[in-house]
């Protein structure tokens, strides 16, 4: 056998049965060849696995049901940490099951390449400082907040980091965290120099709800390779008032510091219509990141037409050599409002600066009646561009 999981409320098996297999003792692991282990502590189901634990092991995932306490602190000093290539604690326990926890990671080891903590007591400020220079480490996953303090003398963190998911509005701290390293230089024998951080990261998504600031996406800078970037639960709309708090300006620095992301979501644009971007938003993200292909943003359509004309004066727009734009083929408005008055009579003014900001548009993902006029004419539309490019060239 090379994988066992056990979860709760997924296998039927007696307490009889259960304790029968793990009475033990056992002089060696009862599936020696074990290569993934799954186990779930429950009141009912919570015997010692430790003969489960293989030295072949490469993927374990522990947890503990809510309410239940992990009681195995023997378990998690024996694991196989030196050669774990995944591994995910979701545990609460006493003392002796902390200090097990911070031990783990005082190991050095060259082969985890997936951690995933959650659900369980902040681990200390030292903990979070081995993980942060793991070698191998590409997949972080985590609801808990970074440490208090900045570690010394680290000239890089998350060396070969990938993928960050912070589940938590508390873990957003590591977005700020980060960003502050980052400006903290290091002393070497050749002076002063800045410290790297993630420099490999290419997808960070806070799955949380969060007031989207521009203090916020200013941090962003910091981890210049993104291609995937999700700040807030994209199917959660804004509850009682808008929470986006990006202007324009904001959005254009985030596209100019950002310039390879294929996938950008800010939010679930709302039903309220009070937040400050505009069209020019969508001109800035099309021109300055040409692989986005997914886009989910809050701009204002209180004033539609008159912004898009207003738009038209964009020097983004006007240029002898008109840069190109990204391949954006389906716009989300999610609950954006788009009243008969915001789109007004003429909707050509609207259609022609729409798909030249985003040049192959095929479709509007909308929910509201003032969308669904305007999709229902961009198909024609286009067609009518390629037929007519001369109409249409600068």
């Amino acid at each position: 056998m090379r994988e066992l999981e056990f979860l709760e409320g997924e296998d039927e098996i007696s307490k009889y049965v259960f304790d029968t297999l793990l009475r033990g003792p056992y002089s060696e692991p009862l599936c020696p060849r074990l290569l993934k282990l799954s186990w779930i502590v429950d009141p009912v189901f919570g015997s010692d696995f430790a003969p489960f634990l293989s030295p072949q092991l490469q993927d374990v995932h522990l947890a503990s049901r809510r309410g239940t306490r992990f009681s195995f602190p023997h378990v998690i000093s024996a694991l196989p940490i030196s050669s774990l290539k995944s591994l995910h604690l979701s545990i609460i326990g006493d003392e002796p099951v902390r200090d097990a926890i911070a031990s783990v990671f005082e190991t050095y080891t060259m082969s985890l390449t997936t951690l995933e903590i959650s659900r369980m007591d902040q681990l200390p400020d030292v903990s979070w400082y081995h993980i942060m220079v793991l070698p191998r480490l590409h997949v972080l996953r985590t609801d808990q907040r970074p440490p208090t303090m900045f570690p010394s003398g680290l000239p890089v963190l998350f060396p070969s980091l990938r993928i960050i998911t912070l589940d938590d509005p508390l873990a957003s701290g590591w977005i700020h965290f980060l960003a502050e390293g980052s400006l903290q230089g290091i002393s070497s024998n050749t002076g002063y120099k800045p410290r790297a951080v993630a420099p490999h990261l290419v997808q960070l998504h806070c799955d949380y709800g969060v007031e989207l600031s521009g203090t916020l996406t200013s941090c962003l800078g910091v981890f210049r390779n993104l291609s995937s970037l999700v700040l807030g639960n994209s199917n959660r709309q804004c509850a009682r008032r808008c929470t986006f708090r990006l202007a324009d300006e904001d959005v254009s620095r985030l596209a100019i510091e950002l310039p390879r992301l294929t996938k950008l979501s800010l939010g679930f644009p709302c039903a309220y219509g009070t937040c400050r971007t505009t069209v020019n938003s969508l001109l800035a993200l099309s021109v300055h990141c040409k692989g986005l292909r997914e886009l989910c943003v809050h701009f204002n359509t209180r004033n539609f037409a008159r912004d898009m004309r207003d738009s038209l004066h964009n020097p983004l727009r006007h240029n002898s050599h008109p840069p190109s734009r990204c391949p954006l083929a389906v716009l989300d408005v999610g609950l954006t409002p788009l009243t008969a008055e915001a789109l007004g009579e003429d909707m050509f003014p609207i259609l022609a600066g729409l798909v030249d900001i985003f040049p192959r548009l095929k479709k509007i993902s909308h929910t509201t009646g003032g969308w669904r006029r305007l999709d229902a004419r961009i198909p024609s539309f286009q067609a009518m561009r390629k037929s007519l490019p001369a109409v249409f060239t600068q």
